[in-house]
């Protein structure tokens, strides 16, 4: 058995995905970035002594970079529970911000792009899962000898094709 969206969430993701192309690549080839950007709950006092490591600007930009540089044309498509800090801190060319949307919703968003740059927790894995191309994770989680260090398997959750930066 596959796992599909239902057809009225994957048009309500084309939909907002065909309204969010630049006009003049309407009819051209790009590739397409989803960005998941997990922050509220992981900036708490209690993840950071135990070790989870909230994703920063420079992780971000050095993953943007990391696809602008080789791509000719990319639009980077960012899903996050904290859009205010993504609008704040994510800059790049070709950038769009899924802002009330549902979760299903952007997770089928997710389905229809290439590649993705994700943060931690189930969502940005299975939102790299559904992109189904590169995947570049963060390389400081958990952060080292912390709590979550010693009882955290990155090989359960990371998979070893994906690029840790």
């Amino acid at each position: 058995m596959d796992l599909a969206f239902k057809p009225s969430v994957i048009n309500i993701a084309r939909r907002w995905l065909k309204i969010h192309t630049p006009e003049e690549w309407k009819l051209r080839e790009f590739v397409r970035v989803v960005i998941h950007v997990r922050r509220s709950d992981y900036t708490r006092p209690i993840y950071k002594s135990d070790g989870w490591s909230t994703p920063t600007t420079d992780y971000f930009q050095r993953s943007l970079s990391y696809f602008a540089d080789c791509l000719e044309r990319v639009q980077f498509v960012v899903l996050s529970d904290d859009q205010a800090w993504c609008r704040k801190n994510l800059n790049a060319l070709n950038i769009v911000y899924s802002i009330g949307n549902s979760p299903i919703v952007d997770m089928a968003i997710a389905s229809l792009c290439d590649h993705a740059i994700i943060t931690i927790g189930s969502f940005g894995w299975w939102t790299a899962w559904f992109a189904n191309g590169i995947t570049v994770t963060q390389k400081n989680m958990p952060r080292k000898n912390s709590k979550l260090a010693k009882r955290f398997n990155r090989n359960d959750f990371y998979k070893p094709e994906w690029i840790a930066l």
